[in-house]
């Protein structure tokens, strides 16, 4: 009887102190490092990782860079350009295309981009060559079956320090006779002629549906007017 009740305040000591026991003076006892996959394990429970910290401002500086970048590359592509050839410069629209020319006889060659409605871009030769500018008029000319409301018609301009010729055609195009195309109706052609030396002359011939011809029409009468010229001596 005396050894059960000193057994009995034994565990209800035992019991008090361990209730008592402040929780800051408990330890949990993980694995050493390097035990296992139970040690990374409880080292991320128990310990995890706080994320990295970016630097102060540092998206917000990447993002304004990317920016001014960006402004600056569209500064650099809306903006009209200027076009050197041999002997003549021009300033060209913005808006026009550089593509690689059709032919190798072509010095450069663009594609203006048409209006709503309209299936073709208008296209944009540049080129020198020999021979009589009129007989290149009355080429042109063949190309069209005409509208009787607005015949050929050729006035004089300004183009740069010199004095071309404007020639307005209008009507079903054919396309030239040495490479013919499915005749295209309502089709426009602007055919500038700007003498160069005694013996050549320089050529821009702008084809395309009326409707993209007529909007783009001002932008290409003031490239023309916009060509320096310094014949470089074609003879």
């Amino acid at each position: 009887m005396t050894r059960i009740v000193w057994t009995l305040i034994g565990c209800c000591v035992l019991t008090a102190y361990g209730c008592s026991k402040p929780a800051s003076t408990r330890k949990i006892v993980l694995p050493a490092a390097g035990t296992g996959a139970a040690a990374a394990t409880a080292e991320t429970e128990t310990k995890p990782e706080a994320a990295p910290i970016e630097a102060a401002g540092s998206l917000e500086t990447r993002e304004a860079e990317a920016s001014v970048a960006a402004e600056a590359s569209a500064a650099d592509r809306d903006g009209p350009t200027e076009l050197k050839l041999d002997g003549i410069r021009f300033i060209v629209p913005a808006s026009w295309r550089k593509v690689k020319p059709q032919t190798n006889i072509v010095e450069a060659e663009f594609e203006l981009p048409h209006v709503e409605g309209d299936e073709h871009d208008g296209r944009l030769t540049l080129m020198f060559s020999g021979g009589d500018p009129q007989e290149v008029i009355a080429n042109r000319t063949a190309e069209f079956l005409h509208d009787p409301d607005h015949p050929p018609k050729v006035e004089s301009l300004r183009a740069g320090d010199a004095t071309g010729s404007w020639v307005d055609l209008r009507g079903e195009w054919k396309g030239p006779a040495f490479r013919p195309v499915e005749p295209r109706p309502e089709y426009r052609m602007l055919l500038v002629i700007i003498p160069f030396t005694a013996h050549s002359s320089f050529y821009a011939k702008l084809t395309g549906p009326r409707e993209t011809i007529a909007v783009r029409e001002n932008e290409f009468r003031e490239f023309v007017e916009s060509a320096q010229i310094t014949p470089p001596g074609f003879e």
